[in-house]
């Protein structure tokens, strides 16, 4: 593993040679974002609370484009205030930088990014726990490369770094490292043929209460069919096995624990875009590391629809679903999201949505729901 590490950070560095040489040829862009919204329930308990929500989102992104070369570096800020809990106020800063270089039988990529957010943002998908004030660092680095092996056949190659660090002690601390090799075949102009392997290390920290070492493997095989040129689609079956060792301590008492699990993959997506139209349905079932400590089995469904009215305004709907096995709690979340867009200006956008939510703790037969309504202006400088 280390020598294909190696191997795939010289490349990258390699490929990162012409960006950085050019850099007159950097492009600059602003924009700013601004918003309010009111939600009816922003704790997602059964005594609903509710509260306004104002944001302020400037960002600059930096692009740069050749024949063979691409880089872009987006950074922006969120600043936001809550009208009834001020101690969720906050300002998070973010920066993602995605990078790709080509030759002529491979191509090659690197991206990597820090956030900061508050753990509740994450709430509805993570841990359930949607009134915690933590906040979380998170550090992320994505280097690739596809090689065409032959005229039918790419070889993938992919790591995954990332790294959460929380400012209080009510989650894990964790880091999540993925080495992945994926095999793609073309048997006709229509259909090809794929299979990934990758091998995962997710490790995880709570000061004096737990820490927790799981390795876990992924392997499917599938397929991607091209039924026209507006649409595609895949799907993959697979297996995945788990293996898990834990510490609790208890005082000057440590407990150990190791367990297994094995199961299913599975994925399949179907996706279409024609003129006024762009459709997408993904269908899975796989393996999320949460803040918990946990490396937990999801299924999830998610559909998302956009249909252009004209040249200046589009709308739709984003609905997601996901039910999440955990040792600790089972979860099952439910969002339902129409929207809408208006250019009012050349450099100025309406945005408007409105998003249901439900959220059902199985362990204690707590289903809550909540109510958004977002109203905000983009301003493209």
């Amino acid at each position: 593993m280390n020598k294909t590490i190696n191997q795939i950070a010289v490349a990258v560095a390699l490929a990162a040679v012409p960006v950085f040489s050019s850099a007159a040829a950097w492009v600059p862009g602003y924009s700013l974002n601004a918003d309010v919204s009111y939600d009816d329930n922003f704790f997602m308990s059964e005594s609903e609370q509710d509260t306004w929500v104002y944001a302020v989102k400037p960002q600059v992104s930096l692009m740069y484009v050749s024949p063979v070369a691409k880089s872009e570096l987006d950074a922006r800020v969120a600043v936001k205030r809550y009208s009834e809990f001020e101690q969720f106020d906050s300002e998070d800063p973010a920066f993602d930088w995605r990078n790709s270089y080509k030759t002529e039988r491979s191509s090659w990529g690197l991206d990597f990014g820090y956030s900061e957010n508050s753990q509740r943002d994450a709430a509805e998908l993570d841990t359930g726990v949607f009134d915690s004030n933590s906040l979380v660092e998170t550090i992320y680095v994505n280097p690739r490369v596809n090689i065409d092996l032959t005229e039918k056949d790419q070889l993938g190659i992919s790591l995954n770094f990332s790294d959460r660090d929380y400012d209080t002690n009510d989650f894990s601390d964790n880091d999540n490292q993925t080495l992945g090799l994926n095999w793609q075949h073309r048997l006709n102009e229509v259909l090809s043929t794929t299979a990934m392997v990758s091998i995962s290390q997710y490790d995880a920290d709570r000061v004096a209460i737990s820490n927790s070492e799981t390795e876990y493997l992924q392997a499917t095989v599938g397929f991607i069919y091209k039924r026209s040129e507006a649409m595609t689609i895949n799907g993959s079956l697979g297996h995945f096995e788990t293996d898990r060792q834990q510490r609790l301590f208890f005082g000057p008492v440590t407990v150990l624990s190791d367990s297994e699990t094995t199961g299913a993959l599975l994925r399949l997506g179907v996706s279409y875009s024609y003129e006024k139209d762009v459709f997408s349905f993904n269908l899975s079932r796989g393996l999320y590391p949460s803040s918990q400590g946990l490396v937990e089995e999801r299924d999830s469904i998610a559909l998302d629809y956009e249909h252009q009215f004209s040249g200046r305004s589009a709308g739709g709907i984003n609905i997601l679903w996901h039910d999440t096995e955990s040792s600790l709690e089972n979860r099952e979340t439910f969002s339902l999201s129409p929207f809408y867009r208006y250019r009012l200006t050349e450099k100025i956008d309406l945005q408007t949505s409105y998003i249901f939510r439900s959220f059902d703790r199985q362990s204690t037969l707590d289903k809550v729901e909540s109510n958004r309504v977002k109203v905000g202006l983009r301003y493209s400088f």
